[in-house]
């Protein structure tokens, strides 16, 4: 038996064994910055994009899958979405392969946002069990073809987001107020009722 085939047959082996799957070595390869973009956002922007309403030249266009192959397109970015929750919670995973600066007031920078969820991981794994939570009801909306349900718990998925992100990347964000609109300008303008 070749090297190769032994280690297989040995994972099958650890795997085929009640209560080992911890034995089985788990390495966090993707910074959390990887699995947010290429796991997390590319996954969850379909399923948001799926539902809704769309306003065209022709009015409001109501979104939603029609046939089983778009049905399906929609599940397979929640069943991905879905695992990537298991990604978030491994412990070990970094930040960032490349350190970054707070973008503004408020905004933390990779080492900031790297101490926190250190510092909190009980709560940073329960950001990612809400999301894995909502995304399973997704994924039974999907399945029963419930334009409705999808729609509502995208809002819900939305908002498990954001708490996540304002608990680790930007706690303290300063908004800055938007300026005033200017005023009229006065006599330039003026309507000739004989015109």
């Amino acid at each position: 038996m070749t090297a190769r085939k032994a280690g297989a047959a040995l994972a099958l082996a650890i795997l085929a064994v009640p209560g080992q799957a911890s034995d089985v070595p788990v390495e966090p390869l993707a910074t959390v910055q990887d699995l947010m973009r290429y796991a997390v956002d590319a996954n969850a922007d379909p399923i948001w994009d799926a539902v809704g309403a769309v306003t065209t030249r022709d009015g409001v266009a109501e979104r939603q899958p029609r046939t089983d192959a778009e049905w399906d397109a929609v599940r397979r970015h929640a069943v991905l979405l879905l695992e990537a929750t298991n990604l978030l919670v491994i412990p070990g995973r970094k930040v960032s392969a490349v350190p970054f600066r707070s973008d503004g007031p408020g905004v933390l920078g990779s080492a900031d946002i790297q101490r926190t969820i250190d510092r909190n991981r009980g709560r940073f794994n329960a950001f990612a069990l809400e999301l894995r939570a909502i995304v399973s009801s997704e994924l039974q909306a999907i399945d029963k073809h419930d334009a409705n349900a999808l729609q509502s718990l995208g809002e819900s998925m939305d908002a498990a987001c954001e708490a996540c992100h304002v608990a680790n990347w930007y706690p303290h964000e300063v908004v800055p107020e938007l300026p005033a609109a200017p005023p009229a300008p006065k006599g330039r303008f003026k309507s000739h009722p004989d015109t």
